[in-house]
């Protein structure tokens, strides 16, 4: 694989406020800090290329509890993703991944933050000291911070290359291609915690959504069933309608418009036959595992059959449960997300039962591409997750979606709900029929 080296970079830091927050188990996002990143770099034939990368700063997903105020992490976020950019012009020449190594490597040896258990590293509740002396940061927290640098690197590279970055991927990877990248996404709408009911059924109507993603309160077991229970008819009700209603204007007669009506009745067996889905996140919501299973088996079971899988139910740092775990997992696909945080993560994640793993381009595409291909090899599942991803870090995340052959293909771009503002600038926001199309992929990351 081509490398290059890279002279120097620095960040650009845009406030992000939110048109009304996003309720989540921990507490509400209703704002965060843009990072964009750009790296300046030699090709291995001399030339000079620019490269861009995005990633969201998130205080109140990766950062939610600490002594300090919101304004002190953020400072702190910032300044650590200004530190990644100077020493990601003390690298050695290499390719995206070589390089990720090496800052990855790089907090690692500054902060010491790794802990050990039982022989494995991996960051379990795993800090590092803010750059600003302020206290300790979690590494997820720093990962956001690498990731905007990460990002750049690979924008710098495929550019180096002149193609995109899909196409150089299975190589870098060291594994066969897997086809071109697709071009038409479906969309997964995030239902935040205590969203008004007249408002989803608005959306998911006017959009004709089938995939959706419930933020439950993570309180509850009992209560979280109800609302997946809740939000999941309002779905099927949608797709049978939608349903009936193309069904109706393609068929000529007044017979066929009435059968069609007959049907949007059975709206559970209707949105099912449709692939209408329904993912619930509990953002580290539940105690342990058991509160999770108490929750599925609250779950009428024409229900828990449109339920694809359960994301982080547990705190990332959580003590391990193997057998809990082993109960969950018997019942869906259960994901870990706020506990990747590092490389190291992966080995120990698998350990403790985990399905699989939730990446997010905001983290950078090195941990997501490594996360992937571990999951391959261990025959676990993968997908791309959102965190509000904004302009170009949107960008990133749906070309990340498109790239590679994931375990689920929808995708989640929760910021046209929450600060379409934001997106101003992209040109593949428009939903239709429940999907998103992207222009074929040119030189770079985006």
């Amino acid at each position: 694989m081509p490398n290059i080296q890279i002279c120097r970079a620095h960040a650009e830091f845009t406030d992000v406020v939110l048109d009304h927050p996003l309720r989540l188990a921990g507490g509400d996002v209703d704002r965060f800090t843009l990072a964009v990143v750009t790296a300046e770099a030699e090709s291995a034939d001399g030339r000079l290329v620019r490269g861009r990368g995005a990633s969201m700063l998130s205080v109140p997903w990766a950062w939610p509890r600490s002594p300090l105020g919101w304004r002190e992490r953020d400072r702190a976020l910032r300044e650590l993703t200004d530190s990644l950019c100077d020493q990601a012009g003390r690298t050695a020449p290499g390719d995206p991944l070589t390089i990720f190594d090496e800052l990855e490597a790089h907090l690692d040896a500054r902060d010491g933050h790794l802990n050990q258990r039982g022989g494995r590293p991996g960051p379990r509740n795993g800090h590092m000291n803010a750059p600003d002396g302020s206290g300790p940061m979690p590494r997820l927290a720093a990962a956001l911070a690498l990731g905007a640098v990460d990002n750049a690197v690979h924008d710098a590279w495929a550019r180096a290359a002149g193609k995109p970055a899909a196409d150089l991927y299975p190589d870098l990877l060291g594994v066969p291609a897997w086809g071109p990248p697709r071009t038409r996404l479906p969309v997964q709408h995030v239902v935040g915690v205590g969203d008004p009911l007249d408002e989803v059924r608005a959306w998911l109507a006017r959009d004709g959504i089938r995939h959706v993603k419930v933020k439950a309160a993570g309180r509850d077991p009992e209560a979280d069933a109800a609302r997946v229970t809740t939000i999941h008819a309002l779905l099927s009700e949608a797709t049978a309608k939608a349903g009936a209603g193309a069904k109706a204007e393609a068929e000529a007669g007044a017979g066929a418009r009435a059968k069609a009506t007959a049907k949007a009745g059975t709206a559970a067996r209707a949105g099912a036959a449709a692939g209408a889905t329904v993912s619930v996140d509990l953002n580290e919501g539940y105690a342990s595992p058991a509160d999770a299973v108490a929750m599925i088996d609250a779950l009428p079971p024409e229900v828990l059959a449109g339920v694809t899988y359960l994301e982080q139910p547990v705190a990332r740092d959580a003590p391990p449960d193997p057998d809990g775990m082993r109960e969950l997992t018997r019942r869906l696909p259960v994901l870990a997300d706020e506990s990747l945080a590092a490389t190291a993560d992966l080995e120990r994640l698998a350990a403790d039962g985990w399905s699989g793993v939730v990446v997010k381009a905001a983290r950078g595409q090195s941990l997501a591409l490594r996360s992937w291909r571990f999951a391959r090899e261990r025959g676990l599942a993968a997908m791309v997750q959102d965190l509000t991803a904004v302009d170009l870090g949107l960008a990133h995340s749906a070309r990340l979606a498109a790239s590679l052959p994931w375990s689920w293909p929808a995708f989640e771009c929760n910021s046209r709900q929450y600060a379409p503002g934001a997106n101003a600038g992209l040109d593949f926001m428009n939903v239709v029929d429940g999907h998103l199309t992207l222009a074929p992929p040119g030189p770079g990351l985006a």
